[in-house]
C-alpha cells in the first residue's frame, strides 16, 4: 500500500519532460572475430566501386563490391542483423511487423572523409555497422531534426548544453558495433583523420 503524504513539500511544484525522444540503439555483434574474418575474405576477393551515386554527399568514400553482395555472402551476419532489427524495434517503436533487409553496402573511408548530413529514404530502420573502427575514424553523428529553418525560434550562446539545446549528438560506438535508428535521422560523420575505416550500412523494410 502507498501511504499518502499530507506534507506539502514532499508535493511536486516543477517537472520538465522529455517528450518525443528519438531512439538510437547500439548491440554488439556475436562472434565478431568469426564475422570480421568472413567479411575480409570477401573485401579481398571484390574490387572497388567508384561510382554508386553517392558521390555528391560523400567524399573520399569508396564502395566495396556490389550492393547486398556481402550479406548474400554472409547468412549468418544477415540473420543476426535481422534479429538485432527486430528488437531494436521491439524496444522502441514495437511496430506490429516482421523485418527483412532491403539494401547492404561495405563502404572504405579514406584518410579526411566524410559523408554529409543525409536520411534513408523507403525503408524503415537503417544500421551502420563497424567493421574496421580505430582510433582516429570518424563517429556517426546524428542531427536534430527540425522543420524551421531556425532552431529555436529565438538562439542566444548557451551556458550550457543540455538534450534541449543540442543540435547534434553521437553515441558510444566500438568495432563489432551496430548502431541502428529509425531511417528518417539525418546522420552522417566528418573529420575522418585516418584511413581504412570500414562500415556496413544496411536499410531494413516491413514484410
Amino acid at each position: 500500500m502507498t501511504n499518502l503524504s499530507d506534507n506539502l513539500e514532499d508535493t511536486v511544484t516543477q517537472e520538465i519532460y522529455g517528450l518525443f525522444p528519438q531512439p538510437v540503439g547500439r548491440y554488439a555483434l556475436k562472434d565478431y572475430p568469426a564475422l570480421r574474418n568472413e567479411i575480409y575474405t570477401y573485401i579481398n576477393k571484390v574490387k572497388l566501386v567508384d561510382e554508386t551515386g553517392r558521390e555528391s554527399i560523400s567524399h573520399n568514400v569508396k564502395q566495396i563490391g556490389s550492393r547486398n553482395e556481402c550479406i548474400e555472402q554472409s547468412p549468418l551476419l544477415s540473420q543476426q542483423l535481422i534479429e538485432i532489427a527486430k528488437l531494436f524495434n521491439t524496444q522502441t517503436y514495437n511496430y506490429d511487423v516482421n523485418l527483412a533487409i532491403s539494401e547492404a553496402y561495405l563502404e572504405m573511408a579514406g584518410e579526411g572523409a566524410l559523408y554529409a548530413p543525409h536520411e534513408h529514404s523507403n525503408c524503415l530502420y537503417s544500421a551502420t555497422v563497424l567493421i574496421n573502427y580505430e582510433k582516429g575514424h570518424a563517429p556517426v553523428k546524428f542531427r536534430r531534426n527540425v522543420t524551421s529553418n531556425y532552431y529555436p525560434v529565438m538562439q542566444f550562446p548557451s551556458k550550457g548544453y543540455s538534450p534541449y539545446n543540442l543540435t547534434e549528438a553521437t553515441t558510444p560506438m566500438e568495432e563489432g558495433d551496430v548502431i541502428i535508428y529509425p531511417s528518417m535521422i539525418t546522420h552522417g560523420y566528418e573529420g575522418n583523420a585516418t584511413p581504412n575505416r570500414i562500415t556496413l550500412t544496411v536499410n531494413f523494410v516491413p514484410i
